[in-house]
């Protein structure tokens, strides 16, 4: 049908179903056989987000991909994070799999905000806490505050490309953003980067190849 969009949810199944997350652990989709190795979900999330995009093409008449949902449930190791305030197996995560994201230049929506979201009660049904956002994270006035893995999901990435988009990443380490892009001589319009203050708060440098911003 016309307008129509390949929306199809993705997620780490083990750390989605155990509450648990080990990037040296994934299922494989195809057998839905646990498999081991030393980083392997790195390239296990980019398989099978590139298989996802390829079956638009394939299958849907070559139809835009947007992944509709992925996320991460922020209750894991039962609720730790929660009492030492440490989310950084949570950041780890996000980052891969945002990483993923970008590397197969995917759209994408993150499951989910949850306004009256708490420590103890998550996301109000089905025992789900996957909010990016808690009321008992929140201590201040501050935009950011409540947020959770705000380090990895907060980042810099390309809303609209005057041409043909070749490569994009982002480095949640050093915070460095690379975009290329094959420029299409018919487009007049600019191409735009979402750049956010949480990551750039004392202010950043842009390096380009060509033109000007």
């Amino acid at each position: 049908p016309p307008q129509a969009v390949n929306a199809t949810h993705w997620y780490d199944v083990v750390t989605l179903m155990t509450k648990t997350f080990d990037p040296d652990m994934v299922i494989d989709w195809s057998t839905m056989k646990a498999e081991r190795g030393e980083g392997i979900l790195v390239q296990a999330t980019y398989d099978q987000l590139k298989h996802l995009k390829q079956v638009a093409t394939d299958h849907m008449g070559g139809i835009p991909t947007l992944i509709g949902e992925f996320g991460l449930p922020f209750d894991l190791n039962e609720k730790r994070a929660y009492s030492d305030g440490d989310f950084s197996a949570h950041e780890q995560a996000l980052d891969l799999y945002s990483d993923a994201m970008d590397a197969n230049l995917l759209n994408c929506t993150i499951w989910n905000y949850t306004a009256d979201n708490t420590n103890a009660r998550g996301d109000m049904w089905n025992d789900e806490d996957l909010s990016i956002f808690s009321r008992d994270q929140q201590d201040s006035d501050d935009i950011h505050s409540g947020g959770r893995g705000l380090k990895a999901i907060v980042r810099p990435y390309a809303r609209k490309i005057a041409g043909e988009p070749l490569q994009m990443r982002f480095d949640m380490a050093t915070r460095i953003f690379e975009l290329e892009f094959r420029h299409d001589p018919a487009v007049s319009a600019p191409t735009e980067i979402f750049v956010p203050d949480y990551q750039y708060s004392n202010g950043y440098t842009v390096e380009l190849s060509d033109g000007s911003y």
